[in-house]
């Protein structure tokens, strides 16, 4: 049965919201003051028509649009795209009783992303490879993803060639590919054993020429020459698999705004500090302590500081769980400066630790706004004040919404 709605928002997860019967129901690929004919069983509805469309809505670019479940606000004029990004960072800080007034979004070209995760299944017709359908385990076959950076799109077809190599009998294969300076590196992960039969068809085949890196289930398998990222002054090798920020531009930014506010401190906390993103960057005026869990992160970052050659003042590292044992008052009292960027789910533990320390000057950086507000609340109950907040758009089109906040005592 059908019903017709108005929708009065956009929600944090990018769906229309509206009332049917004095009940909230949730319209994906919608805009706030459009009147609609939806259907549905459920609270989530489907649009059967637009009887009024919002002024704001525009014809999406990208030709999987509404299928594929990366991208959800194609559909919305880019400026009042990025005013309901900042809605949802005002009212994550509203909740926790700060107020804030954000400079303004850092937004990029929309053919920007240097990395993707991908998925590679068997079909009928051959191999399916893409990204699973919104709401669905189904995969919508990609060909050309326009928010892809072209090096990336050009070896999509060398992915597939691949994966029917390793075969697709088994299951799915997850497949990451970055673009670095030299070159583009593969990972492809899927169940089975990767014996030496197989690592020999896989390096043999003209398709793995199109990779500088091919790993298989975690164990690099060919390599015609280690992948690089420029950090700062430094040149890291990721190892594979490992967290990299998904556009350059968007890394750049965070980390001069990063590294322009703790410029001054001599001793300064890395924390989750990854293959040193900002490490390796404010190793550049100050000392520097790094503390990540992934110990292969660890390694990678600790070889491009000494490859600088001495052009770096000395970090050091430390495999930690931030999560399970976070530097206390006693471990941070050397440091003036920190810098922390969690995982989605925040840096709680670590946050009241540091509102407790003696240190002066903090860069809080998230992809959570909710989690990022509540940590940020935990510093300024603790002393410390927002001297800025700088959300960035790095997902563009998505939920996901990146920000710099910078703080001091």
């Amino acid at each position: 049965m059908n019903d017709t709605v108005t929708i009065s928002r956009i929600g944090h997860q990018g769906d229309g919201i509206g009332e049917i019967n004095g009940k909230a129901v949730f319209v994906p690929y919608s805009i706030e003051s459009e009147e609609l004919v939806v259907t549905g069983s459920n609270a989530r509805k489907q649009i059967v028509t637009i009887a009024k469309a919002s002024p704001h809505r525009i014809e999406p670019f990208c030709q999987y649009f509404g299928q594929c479940g990366g991208c959800l606000l194609q559909h919305v004029e880019h400026q009042r795209y990025l005013d309901w990004k900042q809605e949802i960072l005002l009212e994550a800080f509203n909740r926790e009783g700060l107020t804030i007034d954000p400079l303004a979004m850092r937004s990029y070209e929309k053919t920007n992303r240097r990395k993707a995760v991908l998925t590679a299944r068997k079909h009928a017709a051959g191999v399916i490879l893409g990204f699973s359908e919104r709401g669905s385990n189904d995969l919508i076959d990609i060909q050309n993803c326009p928010i892809l950076i072209p090096e990336l799109n050009a070896v999509l077809d060398k992915v597939r060639d691949l994966a029917k190599v390793i075969g697709l009998d088994k299951g799915e294969i997850r497949i990451n590919l970055l673009h670095c300076i030299n070159g583009i590196d593969l990972s492809m992960t899927f169940k089975g054993k990767v014996n030496d039969a197989l690592i020999r068809a896989v390096i043999s085949h003209t398709a793995a020429r199109a990779f500088i890196r091919l790993t298989l289930n975690g164990e690099i398998v060919f390599e015609s020459q280690k992948p690089v990222l420029k950090i700062g002054t430094a040149q890291v090798t990721p190892p594979p698999n490992s967290f990299v920020q998904a556009v350059t531009t968007a890394e750049h930014d965070m980390a001069d705004l990063v590294v322009d506010h703790l410029s001054k401190c001599k001793k300064t906390a890395d924390l989750f500090s990854g293959f040193g993103t900002f490490a390796l960057r404010l190793a550049e005026k100050s000392l520097v302590y790094a503390a990540e869990s992934n110990e292969a992160a660890l390694a990678a970052m600790d070889r491009a500081w000494r490859e600088t050659g001495g052009k770096l003042k000395t970090i050091t590292h430390e495999k930690r769980d931030l999560f399970r044992r976070p530097m206390n008052v006693k471990d941070l009292k050397y440091f003036d400066g920190a810098v922390f960027d969690p995982p989605r789910a925040g840096a709680e533990a670590q946050a009241r630790e540091l509102a407790k320390s003696p240190v002066r000057k903090i860069a809080a950086v998230s992809c959570n706004p909710q989690t990022l507000a509540r940590d940020v609340k935990l510093l300024v109950d603790g002393g410390f004040k927002i001297k800025s907040v700088t959300p960035i758009d790095q997902f563009a089109y998505t939920p996901h919404l990146e920000a710099v906040v910078l703080l001091e005592r």
